[in-house]
């Protein structure tokens, strides 16, 4: 276990290289019990590439499509020595595709998703993505479902409007308060009249305070558009619909636009207009998810008063209570999470929350319904992240070894909660994955001592 374990773990999932791991079982003092050497080491980490490979096939096979897969497909694209296309299930963080592609065609992309939905029975309720044209056409003609603005890039365009301009204006006007100081000193030291000098830096301190306003106005901006785009009004937790909150990013594009003109900030590209294009998209995500919450309660003999209690009351709660939980931001937390206490509040307050509550199917639900609110594709993000570590450890990532670590973040990784992705996903127990590569490994590799004893 722990030769092989070691293996998977440093070497393909960690891309630390044979050599060193080969020294670190020389210093556990092992290496008179198996053989410990860089050529076997990459052997051995080939064979358990494979091996991952076939758990992975073995595991797919075992489902059975007993109802479709619903759910929202994050999609991206990184480039490395080559493109590589990623496909996952923002919800459970599942990867359903993360292979090397010569090109990112809307055919290319069709193709490779068309493949596994058929497999898995997926049916596709929306992509969240970058504007790219051929993820959008994947979205809007090959599934004829919504194609989402990633909200973390559509709020860039703001950041890349605003933030490197404000912040010159402002390191602009500390340096000349700075050297107006220094000039007023002088004079002082010169028994000379310093009233002009005085009104000069009185004239740039007022600038200063002006520009700390527009930097405020603009982190304002920034923090309402996270705020707005929820399924849930912040402040009471009543339902929020796509027109609601198309008219509140409206009004929010119209006081950057304001704020824009006053600070008089020219660019090349209007980013401003970038992200005006996305807002149909961003508020078109709410309309979406509540219509996937109301096929719920189309299939199943539900009540109109446990209908009114798991919109009105439970989903709000569950919804503020993850997104308080996964947000790291302090302000959007702080924000989160009073909300969360507040719905709370009024579920417990509820006469019949004691009876609801006793529907474990339905809770289950619910808690999974939340999670397919999906405004980024940052899980998508991370995952290319996680790969340029990877890439830039200096190992590269080869077919196989990609294989591998989609395998190992679909079916070993875990999540706070014990959790892999493909638990998450298909909601049901898979066997380890590497006590499963460890059964078929056979022996251990001996050191070349150890076989002439044997002998």
């Amino acid at each position: 276990m722990l030769y092989f374990g070691s293996i998977l773990f440093f070497v393909i999932h960690l891309g630390i290289g044979a050599e060193k791991l080969s020294f670190f079982f020389k210093f556990l003092r092992i290496d008179k019990r198996i053989a410990p050497s860089p050529s076997e080491i990459k052997k051995t980490a080939v064979k358990l590439s494979e091996l991952l490979d076939l758990y992975q096939e073995e595991q797919q096979k075992k489902y059975k499509l007993n109802e479709p897969l619903k759910i929202a497909g994050g999609v991206d694209e990184t480039y490395f020595d080559s493109m590589i296309l990623v496909l996952m299930d923002l919800s459970s963080g599942y990867i359903f595709v993360e292979e090397e592609s010569e090109d990112k065609s809307y055919e290319t992309w069709l193709e490779k998703s068309k493949k596994v939905a058929d497999k898995f029975g997926i049916e596709f309720k929306y992509f969240v993505s970058d504007r790219a044209k051929q993820l959008i056409q994947l979205a809007t003609q090959g599934f004829k479902c919504l194609s989402v603005p990633d909200l973390f890039h559509a709020s860039h365009e703001l950041v890349k409007q605003f933030g490197l301009s404000l912040k010159r204006k402002k390191a602009d006007i500390e340096k000349k308060i700075a050297k107006e100081i220094v000039q007023l000193t002088l004079l002082i030291e010169l028994s000379q009249d310093t009233s002009p000098q005085k009104t000069i830096i009185k004239e740039l301190e007022n600038q200063h305070i002006e520009i700390e306003k527009a930097i405020s106005t603009y982190r304002n901006i920034l923090h309402r558009i996270s705020i707005a785009l929820h399924p849930f009004d912040i402040k009471d937790s009543s339902k929020v619909t796509s027109v609601m909150i198309r008219v509140q990013l409206y009004s929010i594009l119209q006081e950057a636009e304001t704020l824009k003109e006053e600070q008089g900030i020219k660019s090349k590209k209007d980013h401003l207009k970038k992200f005006k294009k996305q807002i149909e998209g961003m508020a078109s995500l709410i309309d979406t998810w509540w219509l996937w919450v109301n096929e719920y309660f189309q299939v199943d003999d539900i009540s109109e008063e446990c209908k009114n209690w798991v919109q009105y009351y439970l989903l709000p709660f569950l919804y503020w209570q993850k997104q308080a939980d996964r947000t790291k931001a302090s302000d959007l937390k702080e924000g989160y999470q009073y909300a969360a206490d507040k719905s709370l509040d009024k579920l417990d307050n509820h006469p019949l929350t004691s009876i609801f509550m006793e529907n474990k199917d339905m809770i289950s639900w619910a808690k999974w319904m939340v999670s397919n609110f999906q405004r980024t594709s940052s899980a998508v993000e991370g995952r290319n992240g996680w790969l340029s570590q990877m890439h830039h450890n200096g190992r590269g990532l080869a077919p196989k070894r990609l294989k591998a670590q989609t395998v190992l973040h679909n079916y070993f990784l875990k999540r706070d909660d014990g959790t892999t992705a493909a638990e998450r996903l298909f909601h049901e127990k898979f066997p380890d994955p590497l006590e499963w590569v460890i059964e078929k490994m056979g022996d251990l590799p001996l050191p070349r001592e150890s076989k002439k004893k044997i002998r």
